[in-house]
């Protein structure tokens, strides 16, 4: 099983070439991996997820919620090869920081009552498969004295417990990628893993998946985005679309998995 995560970038602060273009030449990327699995964040509108699906024609069972006005719940969207059972959406709305002024308060509130985890298992019961995007850190600082420290926190406890939930570890593969705007030298990253739970492939080389270029001059490019493995034995992770900044700015994740009974790749 070949599975990619991938952040869309379509959000408020989305620039530079309209997305509808952009999904033209990812999506065209992406058949052309032929992955099996597609894990999509920031797809905002009904309209977007169906211009995007059709050009998929390789993953044509779609995984999604409807959210405010219709929309898909949390911008989130998971392709598949095989057939999925319907989806479960859980929104970060219990999730509050704490501390921040009211402004900040507000847009997280904001946030949370947005955001969230999908999941969705395949009809046979075999794979679990997680999607997720927690609220976006601008302040370039993941200490636990961040503003940001305590909502991720609530956050990835919801994450977690919607995972587990829906059946995590007890199906023979579960697999949870997204863009969790949390860096990977962070304080929280246990809880990211939920404290050795999940297996995350990319820990050893531990490369950003943020584009530096979409950054402030001098502020250092971090991991944000994950795709944790529980069940099976990962083959490779690498980090696609590397060479597309103009597509995203954000890397996309990319893992191959083997079947541990026979060492093939899982199909």
């Amino acid at each position: 099983m070949d599975v990619l995560s991938f952040n869309v970038f379509v959000g408020v602060r989305a620039r530079g070439v309209p997305a509808r273009e952009r999904a033209v030449e990812f999506c065209r990327r992406l058949t052309d991996l032929d992955v099996d699995v597609l894990l999509l964040q920031e797809v905002w509108t009904r309209s977007l997820l169906r211009f995007i699906g059709a050009r998929l024609p390789s993953l044509p069972h779609v995984a999604w919620r409807s959210g405010l006005a219709g929309h898909p719940a949390g911008g989130l969207a998971v392709f598949a090869r095989q057939p999925l059972r319907r989806p479960t959406f859980t929104a970060f709305t219990p999730a509050r920081p704490g501390i921040g002024n009211l402004r900040f308060r507000a847009m997280a509130a904001l946030s949370c009552r947005l955001q969230g985890v999908l999941t969705a298992r395949t009809v046979d019961d075999t794979v679990l498969l997680g999607n997720t995007q927690l609220t976006a850190n601008r302040d370039g600082d993941w200490s636990p004295a961040n503003r940001h420290h305590r909502l991720h926190s609530q956050q990835l406890r919801i994450v977690h417990d919607a995972m587990r939930t829906a059946g995590a570890h007890t199906v023979p593969l579960s697999i949870l990628g997204g863009d969790f705007n949390i860096a990977s030298t962070s304080a929280l990253y246990p809880h990211i893993v939920d404290h050795g739970a999940w297996h995350d492939p990319f820990a050893a080389a531990d490369h950003p998946t943020y584009r530096p270029e979409y950054l402030p001059v001098g502020r250092p490019a971090h991991r944000i985005d994950y795709l944790l493995v529980s069940g099976q034995p990962v083959h490779t992770a690498d980090l696609a679309l590397a060479e597309a900044a103009h597509l995203s700015d954000h890397l996309a994740p990319r893992i191959r998995l083997r079947n541990p009974t026979n060492g093939s790749l899982v199909s």
